[in-house]
């Protein structure tokens, strides 16, 4: 933002050790310039998944940050019918939580299994944002793959096969 005092394009990134991640340190992301915003944009080209721990947004400051990676999708209607949180259509809520007998979560109140968000659009996103109002002690993790690595790692002739095949994927 115009006019920031800690403008820098150096940012304190600690790679996760693992085969994706890094965290970035030091920043509230609700106040970054544009030099700050292209570090960072710089920094998920590298590592793909980024950790900013002890922010604090609201659901504005969340979608203005989102938005400066590019326009943003409406949240998908869920298996609880519920789309979005009331009258913020990019956002949804992904939660264990029941209340009065509700899950209060778009996704219900399961677990999620391993998936990739929206594959079944024609052009997925190309990236989630994931906002954590309240963790666990324990559990809850969430985990992440290297896709990029995924496919470096294939034996050349099985990528020679799969070259130029689709596969369907239905979000229902």
């Amino acid at each position: 933002m115009a006019g920031d005092t800690h403008a820098t394009t150096t940012l304190d990134i600690t790679p996760t050790g693992g085969g994706v991640g890094a965290e970035v340190k030091g920043l509230d992301l609700r106040a970054i310039d544009a030099a700050i915003f292209a570090a960072i944009e710089r920094a998920w080209i590298a590592h793909s998944v980024l950790l900013f721990r002890g922010q604090s947004l609201t659901p504005e400051d969340l979608i203005a940050f989102s938005r400066r990676f590019g326009d943003l999708d409406l949240a998908p209607i869920q298996e609880t019918g519920r789309r979005f949180v009331e009258g913020i259509p990019e956002l949804y809520v992904v939660s264990n939580v029941i209340v009065n007998g509700e899950p209060i979560g778009s996704l219900g109140a399961g677990e999620a299994v391993w998936h990739t968000d929206m594959s079944y659009l024609p052009s997925p996103p190309k990236a989630s944002m994931l906002y954590a109002l309240e963790i666990p002690p324990t559990g809850g993790d969430t985990s992440f793959t290297n896709m990029y690595t995924a496919w470096d790692t294939l034996p050349e002739d099985l990528k020679r096969r799969v070259i130029g095949l689709k596969v369907k994927h239905d979000g229902t």
